[in-house]
């Protein structure tokens, strides 16, 4: 038998063509293998964590149906194709519990008309040739099957976003009940949360939570601490604004941080009104904040716990928001400016905290009209202060009466208050009630009261200096962009920090920073395929006929 292989020793075209022929299978055998890199800078298209943890722990079978079209304009046929890709890994974490299934609309009738039962349609795409402008209608929606429910992706045309879509909506489908974890506290001189419309204004924070955070974790329950209490189903309770408290309504909120609730309070201490003709950040010539009255209750009340939030502005001369409008810097020279009182904290200029949880995911955060804290650690001695959000060096503070106006603001002097001043604090741990047995309000169970944290539970507070961190003001077309990659995601992953879900946390720092990619012609798919295919084995066939007729040479 051995001698039978022999003879092709030094058979040379045997060998060669053997060589040609193996290369080639091993190139049918992999060509379907999901091999890609990421090249960039955020690691935008590679999954997280997160990802792998829910699919591999789904109970039921999920289904990916996407229905994508292929004929579509050059300019956006790379990113539908890398769309898909996307899809294809997802898929791949988990293939005995995730089922994926393509579908063209254009192509199919049957294809078309599951589009229309799964409730997806088709969006116009621009195509630019020679000068012309033309659109056609494509598809790139995703329907999600798991068990009896459903959701679906309208648009799934950012790859970058895809992972991000395709979990929120698995944690819907998984979520029991539509009951959040989360309470708002409802009381006279709180800022409220009503539905995006005519009732919307800079006092309120509708929009964060009808549009952002209830499409992802239910409906939040609004409870008027002065008359109920703070029920065990909710883990985190949010105080925005500067609610009037009575006696009842502390001892509720008291008793929900002893029971290890979590508090984010985004306070207000100055108040002002905006003209109604012009809502923009500098509002012409007019408004003046004050004080609200309730500031000092409140700053009484919140003492106990270790802070208080001042009644004051900062000012930060350069780390602000830069207006579009111009004012009158020196005589006769106009120049946009920095606003002074809508600061931006970031990471690189070290405003946030890099070590904790809460920031650290965070380049940035927008403060309009936010007021310094102080803290008292000896009031909580067994809790741990952080400050997690900080001015710079060279911010100012201004109390009692401050002109917002950006003509008056840009004439104030500001004066380097030298070292940094807490905007945002972060106290946690074991808590001591700010009652006792025998200041416990009547009518209400004294068996039950705790003096402080119970053992097995940890509470925790935020504060931050301004309710305008989710204003509905900052849903316009001028400030959009920046609360969109700022102060939504911020305050999206707080929640969820807050309510022990971290799954989609690294998932809100991909931005679409994709830019129009030229997509490969299908000749040259064939080129580069060939040579791919062709190119090693041409040059081992070259060398070995190279050293073929060197040997024959030397022969001769």
């Amino acid at each position: 038998m051995i001698s039978f292989f022999d003879q092709f020793n030094n058979h040379k075209s045997f060998i060669i063509t053997n060589t040609i022929l193996l290369f080639v299978l091993s190139n049918l055998l992999v060509s379907d293998w999901n091999c890609r890199k990421d090249l960039s800078r955020e690691n935008r298209f590679n999954l997280t964590a997160s990802t792998e943890k829910v699919l591999n722990s789904l109970e039921e079978k999920l289904y990916i149906d996407a229905f994508y079209s292929e004929d579509v304009p050059g300019m956006h046929k790379a990113r539908l194709n890398l769309a898909r890709e996307v899809l294809k890994e997802i898929a791949s974490v988990n293939r005995k519990k995730v089922e994926i299934r393509f579908y063209n609309p254009d192509t199919s009738e049957s294809d078309r008309k599951k589009a229309a039962e799964a409730g997806i349609r088709s969006f116009p795409l621009e195509k630019q040739e020679r000068g012309a402008r033309e659109e056609k209608l494509a598809f790139f929606g995703i329907r999600l099957t798991l068990g009896s429910k459903t959701e679906v992706i309208p648009v799934g045309y950012a790859a970058e976003n895809l992972e991000y879509q395709v979990l929120t909506s698995i944690k819907k489908m998984s979520r029991k009940g539509n009951q959040s974890s989360l309470a708002i506290l409802k009381a006279n001189g709180a800022s409220t949360a009503p539905e995006p419309g005519p009732m919307s204004n800079k006092d309120t924070f509708g929009i964060m939570i009808h549009k952002a955070y209830s499409p992802e974790n239910g409906e939040p329950a609004e409870i008027n601490v002065n008359e109920e209490p703070i029920t065990e189903e909710f883990q985190t309770l949010l105080w925005v604004g500067a609610p009037e408290l009575t006696e009842k309504g502390k001892y509720h909120i008291d008793q929900f941080l002893m029971r290890g609730g979590s508090l984010v309070v985004l306070a207000k201490t100055m108040d002002f009104a905006l003209p109604s003709r012009r809502q923009t950040m500098g509002m012409g010539n007019e408004g003046i904040a004050t004080p609200i009255p309730s500031a000092s209750a409140i700053a009484l009340f919140t003492e106990n716990y270790g802070f208080k939030v001042n009644s004051e502005f900062i000012l930060e001369p350069e780390k602000s928001m830069v207006t579009n409008s111009f004012v009158q810097i020196q005589p006769g020279v106009f120049a946009p400016y920095h606003y002074p009182l809508w600061p931006i904290a970031s990471m690189d200029a070290k405003m946030l905290s890099k070590t904790n949880p809460i920031t650290s995911g965070s380049s940035a955060l927008l403060l309009p009209w936010v007021s310094g804290i102080e803290v008292y650690q000896d009031k909580q001695p067994e809790a741990n202060f952080e400050t997690v959000i900080q001015s710079s060096t060279d911010a100012d503070r201004k109390g009692e009466f401050v002109m917002i106006g950006e003509e008056q603001i840009a004439n104030v002097e500001i004066k380097p208050n030298g070292t940094p001043i807490k905007l945002g604090v972060l106290i946690k741990g074991k808590l001591k009630s700010a009652f006792s047995k025998d200041r416990i309000p009547q009518d209400l169970n004294k068996d039950a009261f705790l003096e402080k944290t119970k053992d097995d539970k940890t509470s925790q507070i935020l504060v931050i200096g301004t309710p305008y961190l989710v204003s509905d003001f900052l849903i316009t077309d001028q400030h959009f962009e920046v609360f969109q990659k700022t102060n939504l995601p911020f305050f999206m992953n707080l929640m969820d920090i807050f309510n022990g879900d971290t799954d989609l946390i690294a998932m809100r720092s991909k931005q679409s920073y994709i830019k129009n990619i030229k997509p490969v012609k299908r000749f040259e798919q064939i080129l580069f395929s060939s040579i791919n295919i062709l190119l090693i084995p041409l040059i081992i066939g070259m060398y070995a006929f190279a050293r073929m007729k060197k040997r024959n040479s030397g022969v001769a």
